[in-house]
């Protein structure tokens, strides 16, 4: 086994084809199935399948593409640090949001980025908090933001903001705070469990003997923002989620109290993972983004941790 034939692996199962993956990688398709056939001969188990839908990796083959990838990444890790010997950050770094932190902070810290730290190459992903703590724990972020971080053996944590969660409704709705209990009776789109905000949702719910009604499940922030919009129900969701919506009118907001509803977002990286100078500049330069955002008012409805701990 050897890297050029996990890089080959690796796109042909990204590619879910030899012939696109010849393309991408430019290299000739035969050179690619000489390849493959001796990383199979050398670990003695089918890696591939094909079939009407293009190629799959088998159970082995799933396996090592997981590996494959870290291996891979730790490469390129090792490779930036001693280039980075001379003082400039340079190389990928990849960072992990949710779809309402996303909303807020990607663009800045593209921006910021790509104006101060130009030899270094940004992969931003989004996706559930659950889903990018799965791949910290794979090391296959460099850091990542998810919420409500308890003690964990496997991930460092910075606590960055607090956020106070709203009851979004139709345009058009009452104005000033809502108590908990008053979501009884509402018809509420939620995201399917388990997920951070559903799992708080109901467990405020008992805590305070509500009876909360789930009418919609769905778990594409874009689709519960048109779907509240068009008057099918309501949701709850930090402000910053649906600014745009907000301020058009689309949308109505009402602050949850009596008890407060509130979240708090963390930056986190695997814990024992090295840390590459780019890795490092691009946590600073976020950093100062996240404190840009909060107290210029661009990032409405939250608190920096730091600012809430001294309250």
């Amino acid at each position: 086994m050897d890297l050029r034939q996990l890089r080959y692996f690796i796109g042909i199962v990204d590619e879910g084809s030899f012939t696109a993956a010849a393309q991408k990688l430019n290299v000739a398709q035969p050179a690619l199935s000489h390849n493959i056939r001796n990383l199979e001969a050398g670990l003695g188990v089918k890696l591939l399948t094909r079939g009407v839908h293009g190629v799959k990796p088998t159970a082995a083959g799933t396996r090592l593409y997981e590996h494959a990838e870290i291996i891979l990444r730790h490469v390129a890790q090792a490779t930036e640090q001693v280039r980075n010997c001379s003082g400039t950050p340079s190389g990928l770094v990849t960072v992990g949001f949710t779809s309402s932190v996303a909303l807020v902070a990607a663009v800045p810290l593209v921006q910021a980025v790509r104006a101060e730290l130009p030899q270094v190459s940004l992969r931003v992903v989004e996706s559930f908090s659950g889903t990018i703590l799965e791949w910290l724990n794979d090391d296959r972020l460099d850091f990542g933001c998810i919420y409500d971080v308890t003690r964990s053996r496997t991930l460092l944590a910075e606590s960055l903001v607090r956020e106070d969660l709203y009851l979004i409704g139709p345009p058009g709705g009452e104005g000033g705070d809502i108590a908990f209990d008053e979501l009884a009776g509402k018809d509420l789109i939620l995201p399917s469990r388990p997920h951070n905000l559903r799992d708080r949702i109901e467990r405020v719910a008992r805590e305070t003997c509500t009876i909360v009604t789930v009418a919609v499940e769905i778990n594409g922030l874009p689709q519960i923002k048109t779907l509240v919009a068009k008057g099918v129900g309501y949701s709850v969701l930090p402000i910053s989620a649906v600014m745009e919506e907000w301020r058009a009118g689309q949308v109505s907001a009402r602050l949850i109290v009596s008890p407060s509803l509130r979240r708090s977002v963390h930056l986190c990286r695997p814990r024992g993972a090295p840390v590459t100078e780019a890795a490092a500049a691009v946590r600073e330069t976020f950093l100062r983004v996240v404190r840009d955002l909060v107290g210029g008012g661009d990032w409405p409805g939250t608190l920096l941790l730091d600012e809430a701990a001294a309250s």
